[in-house]
């Protein structure tokens, strides 16, 4: 399926990569890294290699979400050190909305419609906030008892997950955020989440260094893969939810069934992979890398696709 599929670096030299994501169209991917402004590079325009600094954002921004909202192409939220989201509009040029969170920001999302925009503090808890209505407080504000790492709504909206340090998922009704179940994903701790775009399976990786694929309809596991030789850091479902790219602190990056888990392709990579996310409408799949430290392998951002 892969075979005729290659790596295609881009000029980056802010360092090692903290964060990727594509316009909800394909055509913009971003990324983020240690040192400098975020890039991004406008795929549709030809000669993309070197794209264009987002200096509007900052110089310390960590977290970068493109809105999924079809209506809402243009606009790129960014997330740094001083725990406040920038939502920036691409077609302006200009900052639109700036949201105050609780805690430093370790992960950011936006809901399948783009109506919500969720901020995640390690020990902050969850911010969530209804963009769509336009306001600047959050709708939700919660503390949780474990660390939280991430979160992510189901493909309905209806269900938000959220991956902690103890290794479970925990699972709530959307908006009212009740209690639905938890699921005992990990023996150590549950460091990502996919969710395939039909909102059928749940896909979680961990430090037990295993991937768990589970039912959406009754929350049970229906494929455990392993053969992994480190943590689970990322996994995300491809556009038409046939394949589950998956990174570890393995020099590898996997691609696996995600009907029966089986593998179906592995990309070696030079150093630890940083970041992973699928093209929105075909097989091409972005990772950002962290480079190999004194005199070695530079980071990177490189683009898996079709020759």
């Amino acid at each position: 399926m892969f075979q005729h599929h290659k790596d295609n670096r881009l000029h980056w030299e802010q360092g090692p990569v903290y964060d990727i994501s594509w316009s909800s169209d394909g055509g913009q991917l971003s990324a983020v890294g240690s040192r400098g402004y975020a890039r991004t590079w406008r795929l549709e325009r030809g000669g993309h290699k070197d794209g264009e600094e987002l200096k509007a954002l900052g110089s310390e921004i960590e977290r970068l979400a493109w809105s999924p909202a079809t209506h809402n192409t243009n606009v790129i939220a960014g997330a740094g050190y001083d725990k406040v989201v920038q939502l920036w509009d691409q077609r302006t040029k200009s900052t639109t909305t700036k949201l105050g969170t609780r805690g430093q920001i370790t992960d950011i999302c936006w809901s399948p419609s783009g109506k919500y925009f969720a901020a995640v503090g390690r020990e902050d808890g969850i911010d969530v906030f209804d963009i769509a209505a336009g306001s600047q407080t959050p709708v939700v504000s919660a503390p949780f008892d474990d660390i939280a790492y991430l979160a992510r709504w189901d493909a309905s909206e209806r269900v938000l997950f959220l991956a902690t340090h103890q290794g479970a998922v925990e699972v709530y009704a959307w908006p009212t955020m009740e209690p639905l179940t938890t699921i005992p994903a990990h023996a150590g701790s549950c460091n990502c989440l996919g969710i395939d775009p039909c909102g059928k399976v749940l896909a979680t990786g961990g430090a037990d260094a295993t991937m768990e694929l589970w039912s959406t309809d009754d929350f049970t596991m229906t494929h455990v893969v392993d053969g992994y030789d480190s943590p689970l850091l990322f996994a995300d479902f491809s556009m038409d939810g046939r394949f589950i790219a998956t990174a570890s602190d393995d020099l590898e990056v996997r691609i696996h069934d995600s009907f029966s888990g089986d593998q179906v392709h592995r990309l070696a990579v030079e150093s630890l992979t940083t970041a992973l996310e699928w093209h929105p409408r075909n097989l091409a799949l972005a990772y950002g890398s962290a480079g190999a430290g004194k005199g070695g392998v530079k980071p990177a951002v490189t683009i898996f696709l079709k020759s």
